[in-house]
């Protein structure tokens, strides 16, 4: 039988469900619109590119603003709430300003502002709602309980190539209203399960924050950004080079399910050998299967490399929001969750805006960018240090 607990992590999950949806039909849709509404396709890289930079500097403060809100009035859920009613509300105006566009010809960039404003709506409630998590669980039990929040997002986030012409066969305003309901309807879950409760926490509990780890949340979140980023735009080329007899995009899907799949016995073995070690595994084995595919490439090395990062990959990236978490003061997890998140947009911001097209990303390189970016992570990990007496976040 679950404890209240997990029913919240349950019910977080289904939330990280949600955003990951809401990102997915999004993403898909992005270019068809802006070309629907005249603009030029690549159009859409430089909206996620401004998107993501202004998330760089929104996700800590309102990591940090949800901290505050939380020792005031003991809960967080005034951002998560706020944040997920403008959201669904900007899910419907997109297909609504898409379908009456010919009432907007005089302002012609009103629907490029509407989705500027969809993803600020998202980063106002995305770190304060995932760094719930630290109050759900265990210091200990957070690798595990991450695994469930890593998993959903990945089996939703890896359906993509399969559920694209399904996604837009539903037509936008359709696949946003979904998009829109599902994120009220988990919202709605986690809200039951997480009713308020008094504040307890003690003011004595406090810990100054260690401003080093600042800057190393942010370096790791960088990193991470490029070494995923990295993978997923890699793998697919060295697959097309050396097992042309298989379609990547099938095998590309394969592997990502198997991946959030691994996310668990990855959450079970950091939550029993310890976080840090398994991330500084994960990073190692990775770094070395990116090169492995590109310096000798077999059959037989891409087919081990594959299966070193199904089995390690999850290792490093299901770990980086229970290390944030674990590094700065309970009382601050809303703020560190908010420098990881800012870091890893810093990191795709920046890696779109160097390798624009993407088709300048050669094989080699993303395997060598990438084992740089997960070695950058581990030795940020290695230099991140437990905050010391402190065994559950509050």
């Amino acid at each position: 039988m679950l404890n209240a607990s997990w029913y919240r992590i349950i019910s977080l999950a289904a939330l990280q469900g949600a955003i990951t949806l809401s990102w997915l039909i999004y993403n898909i849709y992005l270019p068809k619109l802006l070309i629907g509404y005249g603009f030029s396709p690549s159009l859409a890289v430089t909206l996620l590119i401004i998107e993501n930079a202004i998330a760089v500097i929104l996700e800590p403060l309102f990591g940090s603003l949800s901290d505050r809100a939380y020792q005031w009035i003991a809960t967080k859920f005034g951002f998560v709430s706020l944040g997920v009613i403008l959201t669904a509300t900007l899910t419907v105006l997109i297909p609504a300003v898409f379908v009456f566009r010919d009432l907007f010809s005089a302002a012609s960039w009103i629907l490029p502002g509407v989705l500027v404003a969809w993803a600020i709506a998202m980063t106002v409630f995305r770190t304060p709602a995932i760094s719930l998590i630290g109050r759900y669980a265990f210091a200990s039990e957070l690798p595990i309980a991450m695994s469930f929040l890593t998993l959903v997002g990945g089996f939703v986030g890896a359906i993509r190539p399969l559920s694209q012409d399904f996604i837009l066969s539903l037509g936008a305003p359709a696949a946003f209203t979904i998009a829109s309901i599902v994120l009220l309807a988990a919202t709605a879950l986690l809200r039951y399960f997480d009713p308020p409760v008094s504040n307890n926490l003690n003011v004595t509990e406090r810990k100054p924050i260690v401003w080093t780890h600042v800057g190393l949340l942010i370096v790791m979140g960088w990193g991470m950004a490029w070494g995923v980023r990295c993978i997923f735009e890699t793998l697919p080329k060295v697959l097309k080079l050396n097992i042309p007899q298989f379609d990547p995009a099938i095998l590309m899907v394969a592997i990502s399910l198997a991946i959030a799949v691994s996310a668990l016995p990855a959450g079970l073995f950091a939550s029993k050998y310890g976080n840090r070690s398994a991330m500084l595994i994960g990073a190692m084995a990775t770094s070395i299967a990116l090169l492995m595919m590109v310096f000798v490439p077999t059959i037989a090395t891409v087919a081990l490399a594959v299966l070193l990062i199904i089995c390690c990959f999850s290792w490093v990236t299901n770990g980086a929001v229970p290390l944030a978490i674990n590094v700065l003061p309970p009382h601050r997890s809303g703020l560190a969750v908010g420098l990881y998140f800012s870091g890893f947009t810093g990191g795709i911001s920046s890696f779109s805006s160097l390798f624009n097209p993407i088709s300048n990303l050669t094989p080699l390189l993303g395997a060598i960018c990438g084992a740089i970016g997960f070695m950058v992570a581990g030795g940020c990990v290695l230099n991140l240090s437990d905050r010391a007496g402190v065994d559950k976040d509050i």
